[in-house]
């Protein structure tokens, strides 16, 4: 998953792929589809309060899917993208899609 992510940030701040990877090809009789399109509401303009803010204190144990990118940091609980599943924002400037 950790892969996956990484090679989504390097394609969206513009950083080639390794050489010798190739995509991975899935059959269309592989793909079971479980819901239906649009079923999992994505985030559009996600709301963020500051670490130093009483609001935003996580248990001590909680994850979070960390991006930086030009100085500017994002932490996206997983509690919240386990149920929307993506969040579209923008961070440092570029417009990223945070999936989990």
């Amino acid at each position: 998953m950790m892969l996956r992510l990484l090679a989504l940030v390097l394609f969206l701040i513009g950083i080639p792929e390794p050489a010798g990877t190739a995509p991975v090809e899935i059959a269309s009789e592989d793909v079971v589809t479980v819901l239906p399109r649009d079923a999992i509401p994505a985030i559009d303009r996600p709301q963020f309060v500051k670490g130093s803010d009483p609001a935003a204190r996580l248990a001590g144990n909680e994850r979070v899917l960390g991006l930086s990118l030009n100085g500017d940091h994002r932490a996206y609980p997983i509690v919240v993208l386990s149920v929307h599943e993506i969040v579209n924002d923008v961070v440092g400037g570029v417009p990223v899609a945070v999936t989990w």
